[in-house]
């Protein structure tokens, strides 16, 4: 038998699917008359909303959803840590989508939250298209997290500044061949590469990029190949502090020494970089507070859903700890 969907009660109502949509949820801007003949229609043609969305009827604007691209990264912890701590505050109730590290599921994960009929979905590390970003943000509200989507409200911190401030480091500390392990360019995110490139290029030294994934084990291997090769780097900055730790494992398999035989800086400064046994220096994007300022846009967002879209930008600051230092003579 074939499922009974909302287009199926619109149609028979002679209604829009969004009315229909506002009655179950029961949202302004539907008269009680309407109200009732959706749900009767609904009942007679034996439509059962999404599970979650029948648990959630009656509460709108109580219920965030939260996408999160990876749980293996300590990051997305951090973010959700903040947006946990800002929907506690306001009594709202948060439903989780879980993505995958090459972006795969992205778009399942996200219809999955708005058949929930969450009130705004808060997104950490989408790698969909802008132009599909902003279509899924007709449907339900977003607010988009590290990266940045015309039209869609969106909470980043300034990456080229981040990048810029790690490579100069380096620089400073004597450094002249300093590679970088990248994020793959498919994903959306190549402001950290942006930034390396012009610090190098304004230094008139020789860029070095080699293209890595998420994964600490993939990026061990890269690092490894660096190392192995001839003229190798003397410091090696990675894309996020999970790659890092990839570049630490490939340094200990050969028995060098972070910060005396090769520089390393992570970016993220999440709790793995703060580990028992490690002290990555890496760029802190206060992952903590970017989680507080996507709810509170998405708080915004229910209470104004047709203001302007906002976006709010940090600035992220390097924590020197002990795997960076002068090159060995």
């Amino acid at each position: 038998m074939m499922r009974i969907t909302m287009e199926d009660v619109a149609r028979h109502v002679g209604v829009s699917r969004a009315l229909v949509s506002l009655a179950y949820r029961n949202r302004p801007g539907v008269s009680t008359e309407t109200r009732e003949r959706i749900l009767h229609a609904g009942r007679e043609l034996g439509y059962v909303p999404n599970r979650v969305a029948a648990r959630l009827a009656g509460h709108g604007g109580n219920t965030l959803g939260v996408f999160l691209q990876d749980l293996h990264n300590d990051l997305f912890a951090d973010l959700y840590e903040g947006t946990r701590a800002v929907a506690d505050e306001a009594h709202k109730h948060l439903v989780l989508g879980v993505g995958a590290l090459d972006g795969g599921r992205d778009a399942e994960a996200l219809e999955t939250l708005a058949q929930s009929r969450v009130d705004v979905v808060v997104a950490f590390g989408l790698q969909l298209p802008d132009t599909e970003v902003r279509t899924i943000a007709e449907r339900v509200p977003m607010v988009c997290v590290l990266r940045g989507v015309a039209d869609v409200d969106s909470v980043v911190s300034d990456n080229r500044h981040g990048a810029r401030a790690a490579t100069e480091h380096l620089i400073d500390l004597g450094h002249r061949r300093i590679a970088f392990l990248a994020n793959p360019p498919s994903d959306g995110y190549m402001d950290r590469r942006h930034g390396y490139m012009e610090t190098i290029a304004a230094a008139g030294l020789r860029p070095q990029v080699v293209q890595t994934t998420y994964s600490r084990e993939t990026a061990a291997k890269d690092a490894g190949a660096l190392l192995d090769g001839a003229d190798a780097p003397t410091a090696i900055f990675a894309h996020n502090d999970q790659a890092a730790m990839g570049v630490l494992d490939a340094l200990a398999l050969r028995g060098l020494t972070p910060g005396r035989d090769v520089s390393v800086i992570g970016y993220d400064n999440s709790s793995l970089s703060k580990a028992p046994g490690t002290s990555l220096t890496t760029v802190d994007v206060d992952g903590v507070a970017l989680g507080r300022s996507a709810a509170e846009l998405a708080l915004r967002r229910i209470e104004a859903p047709g203001a302007p879209s906002e976006w709010r930008t940090s600035f992220p600051t390097l924590v020197v700890r002990s795997t960076t230092g002068a090159p060995a003579a």
